[in-house]
């Protein structure tokens, strides 16, 4: 049924005379349910599907590229859209540019076939699992929950011979815990998307939360401290990470001169390595192909310290004269930019354990209320919802409120302690890490 509306849109194309096109399909099935107070309160099956189409206008020394945005294959709402899409193209107009021709993707299967076959009664097993392991939590309440499995069928053509599909599967938790003791309330509020089933570890992570919840319970607002020893785990890396380090890659920062990374020059710790790896197995953003049908692959960006190569989609590949490296994402909007696929930070040779046991004194965070650092500068400054105090090697007490501040592109360079534990956490693989001269504020 798919490849139908794929093949409406195409002659739609043709039919019109456009030569340069291309079209991506993604087909949704969303099975959801909503908890209140720990029990099941509405259930949501979702079936639908949007399509994107980009069409290019030839100039000498330029390219106008147009975007649409479509949920219909009616014939005469498909010729508006592509009216409106050729009207963009005459005046979106940036450096030469034209669609990848057909390349053999790579291998990887990135959909779970029982959630394929069986989507309904897996997510009401993992759901009524969520619910059980809630429940056997004590002083702890469950107010709010949202749980879904996702299945994604995409697909892309384009007029140089590009036809790719890709099916792909995922899980989305939001779940709330409360605590309350003599009139105090605390709560511990995750949200999250796990590639794999065996990545939800529904057990572990509820009670993880729950004891989360109780400890904020007695959390104390931390001393002010500079230069103190700040341990991240994964989750809170990846919001810290990802946008700075993830953008000063990109070839897109290195054409705008906004890069501070130069290649075979030392940027981090030299004990810090981080690949981009579009077939990480077990991340989120891992496909056989890029937004623009390129094969994904693996690239290492940091090693030892050193930054080593530059992240290219096939627009700054053609601008530099190289080739892409599988690096185009996908915008809400439809549109095509360079950007990141999975991070993964090497592990370290020390157990988060043994990291914790040899501070004097630091802290540790296991959530900011919004960390958003500046994607060019680095500097971020994040208040604590959860997190610990150390003191000679152990957890002192909780702390909450405060504020975290430093700058990431000098936190990769002050890395104490990389754990060997390393966990998914949505398009990241990372270890804990502690690291040294952060400031903490009260």
């Amino acid at each position: 049924m798919t490849f139908d509306k794929l093949d409406i849109i195409e002659n739609s194309l043709r039919s019109q005379q456009i030569e340069e096109y291309e079209i991506y399909l993604v087909e949704r099935k969303i099975f959801e349910s909503m908890l209140l107070k720990n029990k099941r309160d509405l259930e949501r099956e979702i079936t639908d599907f949007e399509y994107y189409i980009r069409i290019l206008s030839q100039h000498d020394d330029a390219t106008g590229i147009g975007v649409i945005k479509g949920n219909s294959v009616d014939q005469k709402q498909l010729e508006r859209n592509i009216s409106w899409c050729v009207g963009l193209s005459k005046v979106n107009t940036g450096p030469l540019y034209h669609f990848p021709e057909a390349i053999k993707p790579s291998k990887l299967d990135v959909a779970e076939d029982k959630l394929v076959n069986n989507p309904l009664s897996i997510k009401n097993d993992l759901v009524e699992e969520l619910i059980s392991n809630c429940a056997s939590e004590k002083d702890i309440e469950a107010p709010f929950g949202r749980f879904r499995t996702h299945i994604h069928h995409n697909y892309l053509r384009n007029s140089n011979n590009i036809n790719l599909d890709s099916l792909k599967t995922f899980y989305f938790i939001e779940l709330s815990l409360k605590a309350e003791r003599n009139g105090e309330l605390s709560e511990f509020w995750e949200v999250a998307y796990y590639k794999n089933r065996d990545h939800l570890r529904l057990s572990e992570r509820v009670k993880e939360w729950a004891t989360m919840a109780l400890d904020t319970l007695d959390a104390r607002v931390p001393e002010p401290k500079k230069e103190a020893i700040v341990i991240f785990p994964p989750n809170v890396l990846r919001e810290a990470i990802n946008p700075v380090v993830g953008t000063h890659s990109l070839a897109k920062a290195h054409f705008e001169k906004i890069s501070q990374f130069e290649v075979d020059k030392q940027v981090a710790s030299n004990q810090f390595s981080l690949d981009d790896d579009g077939l990480l197995e077990g991340g989120l953003s891992s496909n056989p192909w890029d937004a623009e049908g390129i094969p994904h692959q693996k690239t290492i960006v940091i090693e030892n310290g050193m930054f080593k190569n530059r992240l290219y989609d096939h627009k700054y590949a053609l601008l530099e004269g190289t080739k892409s490296t599988g690096n185009a994402i996908r915008s809400v909007g439809g549109s095509v930019s360079n950007g990141i696929s999975n991070f993964n930070i090497h592990a370290g040779n020390i157990s988060k354990q043994e990291m914790i046991s040899e501070i004097a004194e630091g802290y540790y965070i296991q959530k900011f209320s919004w960390l958003n650092p500046n994607a060019v500068q680095g500097f971020f400054g994040a208040e604590i919802r959860n997190g610990y105090y150390i003191k000679d090697g152990e957890f002192k007490y909780p702390i909450k409120l405060g504020n975290v501040s430093g700058n990431v592109l000098e936190m990769i360079k002050n890395c104490l302690y990389i754990s060997k534990e390393r966990e998914y956490s949505q398009e990241s693989y990372f270890p804990y890490i502690a690291l040294k001269n952060l400031t903490v504020s009260s």
